[in-house]
């Protein structure tokens, strides 16, 4: 018993610190003391559960309760820690690796896994597809899938590999598109407050299904075939290109941003949401120039400067801290 709680310690020590692995963490989400204390703050929480005043009281009794501390000491560690602040809630379910949501009076348990900046997370759903999560995602599952459809909700970038299931079709659903497989692999980006998103099949074959951004209505439908890319920007035309699928995503592999030869339209959104940064670049100068680079622990101003001394481009940094890139003339 005195083993366990010195384990348990040092897990959460390592939590607080930002030093918890990808193992540890799954260790630590499946201690029954830990889950309990989650529910118990969800069960009481509002549905308006996006107010972030809100996450970050929740997130406090939830941590004092798992530490057994009172909230007024709790609240200096947090101090101490506050990128943990700053993410309130919804990073406790991406340290956790995943959180257990439900309801009183609904019967059906949700879990949520959330990914941070320059981090990336990755999941088994019960029906053993598996995910991959990019840098400030949330992918939403259902504890089982019972229905006729395995469905799961995403805001960010994702890499599916499903599990085979001719009768029970996987979809992804987002705000800017609905993607449906039987058993394959591919990407979806699609922010929730971004107009652009992307489908990328590396095998197998996918229908995607476009929708307005405003009205969620179905605009269009389309089916793709390996190494293959459809972009769309809301009630915008949809362009399906070639692409190499496997180097596209190669992010999923090394746990890093990774291109080759892209063009800055691809590059940029994907620094944008690793580094949680806005990037302003205009189009013609996006769809013209192309980089090859990996990131790893840089900072993105370091990136950039690099960018500007391949490539006659220059860079500044606003006022409002959101980054512009012009091409030199």
């Amino acid at each position: 018993m005195e083993q366990h709680t010195e384990r348990y310690k040092l897990l959460v020590k390592k939590l607080l610190t930002g030093h918890l692995s990808p193992e540890e963490r799954a260790e630590l989400n499946a201690m029954e003391r830990v889950n309990k204390a989650i529910r118990n703050e969800w069960e009481q929480a509002s549905d308006q559960y996006t107010d972030k005043a809100k996450e970050t009281k929740i997130l406090h009794k939830v941590l004092s309760e798992i530490r057994q501390e009172k909230p007024g000491r709790f609240r200096k560690a947090v101090t101490r820690y506050s990128w943990v602040a700053s993410l309130a809630l919804l990073l406790v379910c991406g340290t956790l690796s995943t959180i257990l949501l439900t309801r009183p009076d609904n019967k059906e348990f949700m879990y949520v896994v959330n990914s941070g900046r320059q981090s990336m997370d990755s999941v088994r759903l019960p029906d053993g597809t598996f995910v991959m999560l990019n840098a400030g995602s949330r992918l939403t599952y259902p504890e089982s899938f019972t229905g006729a459809n395995r469905e799961v909700t995403l805001s960010g970038q994702a890499f599916f590999h499903v599990q085979k299931d001719t009768e029970h079709p996987f979809i992804v659903k987002t705000k800017g598109l609905d993607v449906t497989a039987l058993g394959t692999s591919f990407e979806v980006f699609s922010f929730d407050n971004d107009k652009n998103v992307e489908a990328i099949l590396l095998n197998g074959k996918v229908k995607v299904q476009t929708k307005s951004v405003t009205d969620a209505k179905v605009t269009g439908e389309y089916v793709l075939n390996p190494n293959e890319k459809l972009s769309y920007a809301d009630n915008q035309h949809v362009k399906i290109e070639k692409v190499d699928a496997n180097s596209y995503s190669a992010w999923r592999v090394g746990g890093r941003l990774s291109f080759k030869n892209e063009k800055l339209s691809m590059i940029l959104p994907r620094l944008e949401k690793w580094y949680g940064q806005k990037i302003n670049c205009s189009q013609k100068v996006a769809d013209y120039y192309r980089f090859t680079f990996t990131v790893r622990t840089e900072p993105l101003e370091l990136i950039l400067n690099i960018m500007s001394h391949s490539a006659p481009l220059s860079y500044k940094l606003t006022s409002n801290e959101d980054y512009v890139l012009k091409e030199l003339r």
